[in-house]
């Protein structure tokens, strides 16, 4: 004699069915999230390296002009001391005038 299946036993078994598609969903999901988050670490590291190394050109860049600056001004100190050495009356009779412009402007 034939088993019959009762509506139950059909629902029983839809359902142990159900459960089974779920799990495997939910370990699909966790494999998806888990690469996906594999995947953006490794976009987010290769950017940040990229910044990184953008940072270090900029910062050598910067360097370099903060030396070429620092021997301009060097240069240019030298350049105004030995012109005050060799014209001392004259720097003093600038200084002289120019402080008293800047007197006039600071009282207005």
């Amino acid at each position: 004699m034939p088993t019959k299946t009762t509506p139950s036993d059909k629902l029983a078994k839809d359902r142990d069915k159900l459960i089974a598609d779920l799990k495997l969903l939910m370990e699909d999901a966790k494999h998806l999230t888990s690469d996906a988050s594999d995947a953006t670490q490794d976009f987010a590291t290769e950017k940040a390296e990229h910044v990184r190394e953008q940072l270090n050109d900029v910062m050598d860049k910067l360097k370099d002009q903060g030396e070429v600056v620092k021997a301009k001004t060097k240069e240019t100190a030298n350049d105004l001391e030995k012109l005050i050495k060799d014209n001392p009356w004259q720097s003093l009779g600038i200084a002289l005038v120019a402080g008293i412009v800047i007197d006039r402007f600071m009282r207005d």
